[in-house]
């Protein structure tokens, strides 16, 4: 449980710092999906890429996430994807659209407030321990409300077509119950657990970001009870979704059949050529040549025909796939340049390389702090090696197929926190 010195460091003053922090952290939010989404107020959620827009229809008239499509660059061999999507993001636009119609505005509106929990609720419990002085509190709530001016949160903040729109606040909830919540707590058991398996349940490069934090809890919780508890709910997830495939698709799977592809698109002959994309571009387009001659008679062999070109590439052309890894570590955590998505000019580029490098800051700055802790003995230093190993599990799977800018900005508020934890204060506190 969290230490009475923790608990009168929430002073009458603090409090009116916190409600400072909701009340801009929602209306930044809020302004920003307004100004991002306005545009697109005409159109039908139905038609979102990705395939959220058609597995959310199916969903709704249909029962499945089945997206027929020649979107996966196979012109003329249309394929049926059963099982190409995790749920969470046509769940919740399909939440949205029951409640408010086929109102692009009004459901992105109401993903954008609703995927803000999770957040704010990992500002209470970093909130629960406070410093005691002026300025180190000051220092926090400066850390927990700077990623909302940078302008790769706020992509994940507004955007509904793309997985890291839902993943961003999942990620900084489950790093928050481990970093800042009262152990051997059944809330804190059960609010993880449930966490990690809508993480999960986002996207399959997740996976091993959800192995991770589950192990950490595991190691930090000391109730065998609430340990065994952690493990039967988080392992629901996969299990259930497994189950799901293989009615929906005919085969049992714990990821998504264009895992193979996602594999191929960073693993194949003309990808030092095309990789960085130019602003405003995607790798997308190469698809057609991926696929080329090639005729699929389902997803899976889609799926396992990319899977095996790909691992066949790596094996043999291991020097061009290490050059190509480097490129996209360089993408993750170094660059200042946006890869992946529209290109800004004027005043908004500035804005972007300004919020690029503030991250790239922000997230050395957390790897240098857990570092830091986890050399140090005692039972923190377990903090410490969570996030450096979190931070590892959230860019391997794209280093392994291919990496935007988007993909890392998921561990902008992961590196917040963490930033948090190592101010003096928590130097001497128990995890």
């Amino acid at each position: 449980m969290a230490s009475t010195s923790d608990a009168l460091h929430v002073t009458p003053q603090s409090r009116r710092l916190l409600a400072v922090l909701f009340i801009v952290s929602v209306s930044v939010t809020f302004a920003a999906a307004w100004s991002f989404n306005q545009r697109s107020a005409g159109k039908s959620l139905f038609s979102l890429a990705n395939l959220v827009g058609p597995t959310t229809a199916n969903l709704l008239h249909g029962g499945s996430l089945t997206a027929c499509t020649e979107a996966m660059g196979t012109p003329g061999n249309p394929i049926c994807f059963h099982a190409a999507r995790m749920p969470l993001a046509s769940l919740v636009v399909g939440l949205g659209i029951g409640l408010f119609g086929d109102h692009y505005l009004r459901v992105a509106l109401f993903k954008a407030l609703l995927l803000l929990l999770p957040v704010e609720l990992a500002i209470y419990l970093v909130w629960q321990r406070v410093p005691p002085d002026p300025l180190r509190r000051l220092a926090m709530a400066l850390l927990l409300l700077a990623p909302f001016a940078m302008t790769p949160f706020l992509a994940c903040v507004v955007n509904l077509q793309v997985e890291e729109g839902y993943t961003y606040s999942l990620l900084a909830l489950a790093t928050a119950v481990l970093l800042f919540a009262p152990k051997e707590s059944l809330t804190r058991t059960l609010l993880l657990a449930l966490t990690l398996d809508c993480l999960y349940l986002t996207k399959s490069a997740m996976a091993p970001a959800v192995a991770v934090l589950l192990l950490g809890y595991l190691f930090m919780e000391r109730r065998a009870g609430l340990r065994w508890l952690a493990f039967l709910l988080v392992l629901a997830a996969p299990v259930g979704w497994a189950v799901y495939q293989h009615h929906a698709s005919g085969r049992y799977s714990i990821g998504t059949s264009l895992d193979g592809l996602n594999l191929h698109k960073g693993n194949n002959a003309g990808f030092l050529e095309h990789y960085p994309p130019p602003p405003g571009d995607t790798l997308d387009r190469f698809d057609q040549d991926l696929n080329r001659s090639m005729y699929f008679s389902d997803e899976w062999s889609f799926n396992d025909y990319h899977l095996h070109t790909a691992v066949d590439y790596i094996r043999h052309h291991r020097r061009a796939t290490l050059r190509g890894d480097w490129r996209k570590l360089n993408v993750l955590l170094l660059s200042v340049r946006k890869v992946g998505s529209s290109e800004d000019r004027g005043a908004a580029l500035l804005w972007e390389t300004a919020s690029l490098a503030v991250f790239r800051l922000m997230l050395w700055a957390g790897v240098i702090g857990a570092l830091f802790i986890a050399a140090r003995p005692g039972p923190q230093r377990a903090v410490g090696w969570i996030f450096l190993v979190l931070a590892a599990a959230c860019i391997l799977p794209y280093i392994a197929g291919f990496a935007y800018t988007r993909h890392a900005s998921v561990l902008i508020y992961p590196a917040a926190l963490m930033c948090c934890r190592t101010l003096p204060q928590y130097g001497q506190a128990s995890p």
